[in-house]
């Protein structure tokens, strides 16, 4: 289990107050502990609920959760299309199944980004002079065959609005990429991005009870967090929500 803090009391020596309790050093502490909250404190300890309750007494607001709960996209619907309906919407995954979902079950919009990184391999194959074996061959052998291996790594950034459902049925993800925009209508224009902002609007409008959380966007807030054998992004998603459950 992990513990999660969502937010300090309003004291100068909250940081090293809880590094204290949580048997860190106030430098780990301090570091643990910038930027954007909700941070992990711990990666695991022994008496989670222990120390949740410590934490609390003293203000802070603290939670414990298992990495292995974390949900992924294998959870989630990964949308491909939307239609509206009178309170609601059907969205349609890749494999042409619908998912009804009423206006009224969306609890949380996050809005974020993936990153995709690919590595290509390339090799080339050329002939160079070969000196020595020409000398040991009397001038029968003059070049050789020199293969050279080239990695290239890229990133890809596709940008993403996940709506979370309050209904106890999986969280819609939309890919910028991924979805086709004909639920926009006349609105709809040439940019993938742009449609994917203006159907985030919409759902504001639609869902004025689902607030829009951009921290899993913001920079550092997804790379400061420690490696936990669980995607990044997935493992953000995951603190925002339960930060958001929490009211914070």
């Amino acid at each position: 289990m992990f513990i999660t803090l969502g937010r300090l009391p309003d004291h100068p020596t909250a940081i090293p107050r809880a590094a204290q309790i949580a048997g860190l050093a106030p430098s780990d502490g301090a570091r643990i502990l910038a930027g954007t909250f909700p941070r992990i404190l711990l990666r695991a300890t022994a008496d989670p609920h222990a120390l949740v309750a410590k934490l609390a007494a003293e203000g802070f607001l603290a939670w414990a959760s298992d990495p292995a709960q974390v949900p992924t996209d294998d959870q989630r619907v990964i949308v491909r299309s939307l239609s509206w309906t009178a309170d609601g919407f059907m969205a349609q995954d890749a494999k042409g199944a619908v998912h009804a979902c009423p206006l009224v079950a969306v609890r949380l919009l996050q809005r974020g980004a993936r990153i995709h990184t690919s590595t290509e391999v390339e090799k080339t194959t050329k002939r160079q002079l070969n000196l020595g074996g020409a000398l040991l061959s009397g001038g029968l052998i003059l070049t050789k065959k020199v293969t050279k291996t080239t990695e290239r790594t890229t990133h890809a950034k596709e940008p993403f609005l996940l709506l979370q459902r309050a209904d106890g049925t999986p969280d819609l993800m939309i890919y910028e990429h991924r979805i086709s925009y004909q639920c926009l209508g006349s609105e709809m224009g040439p940019s993938t991005l742009g449609n994917l902002g203006l159907l985030m609007v919409r759902f504001q409008t639609l869902c004025p009870q689902a607030p829009l959380d951009d921290r899993v966007g913001r920079p550092g807030f997804v790379a400061g967090l420690p490696l936990m054998g669980v995607d990044a992004v997935d493992l953000g998603i995951h603190l925002v929500s339960e930060a958001r459950r929490r009211g914070c």
